[in-house]
């Protein structure tokens, strides 16, 4: 009887747990944040992001932030005309939310690559916060993909945050500058052989989906 017991009480307490209304999540009421400036920056090597062509948005729900990089583009081969092999894009965004503050808990990474044979592809992002003197702060993520053609199609890429700060640690942001770098390169010793990487055919841009862990600070 015993055995039966332990199970049935088992159950019940799991029924009880499962019935508990959950803790909505923590984020800001509907229009607080506000995305106060935009800065973007390519390098020597790269021209990922020319001036107008970042956009950063606010899901309704404040659940995430999406930035498109509109016109980021990489190319190799005969088809690639005017591209480069190399694109390259930073972009430090200021953000008013007060009383608020953001961690990453993941990240959905989206774009076009389409590499014939012979032709590798690499594609890195990086996140970070920075403060108000540009010095870097604590926390800091990544997500990359290298392929080797031939791949034709778009792709997603996830990736969940590596360690979930601390509440302290998340406030300190509160006033912090959020940067994203974006960078896509492709390689080939075939002089014949094409590639390009470029935005997913729904959008036109790619696209970096920040999924966001809110603390009232």
């Amino acid at each position: 009887m015993l055995p039966l017991l332990t199970t049935g009480l088992l159950a019940l307490w799991a029924a009880i747990a499962a019935a508990r209304p959950q803790a909505a999540p923590i984020r800001p009421p509907t229009g607080v944040p506000k995305v106060i400036t935009v800065e973007p920056e390519a390098d020597s090597e790269g021209s990922g992001c020319r001036p107008g062509t970042i956009g950063v948005a606010f899901a309704r729900d404040n659940s995430a932030m999406t930035i498109i990089f509109d016109g980021f583009k990489a190319g190799v081969g005969p088809k690639a005309g005017s591209l480069k092999k190399r694109a390259f894009c930073r972009v430090t965004v200021t953000m008013n939310i007060p009383g608020y503050a953001f961690d990453v808990s993941s990240v959905d990474f989206q774009g076009f690559i389409s590499i014939e044979k012979g032709v590798d592809a690499s594609l890195v992002s990086r996140w970070k916060w920075i403060d108000s003197t540009g010095a870097d702060m604590k926390g800091k993520g990544n997500t990359q993909m290298k392929l080797t053609g031939p791949f034709r199609d778009d792709f997603v890429l996830h990736k969940d945050d590596e360690v979930p700060e601390s509440e302290q640690s998340v406030c300190s942001k509160v006033d912090a500058k959020f940067q994203l770098s974006l960078s896509a390169t492709l390689n080939t010793s075939n002089a014949t052989a094409a590639g390009e990487v470029s935005g997913d055919a729904t959008s036109s841009g790619f696209k970096q989906i920040l999924n966001l862990g809110w603390r009232k600070c």
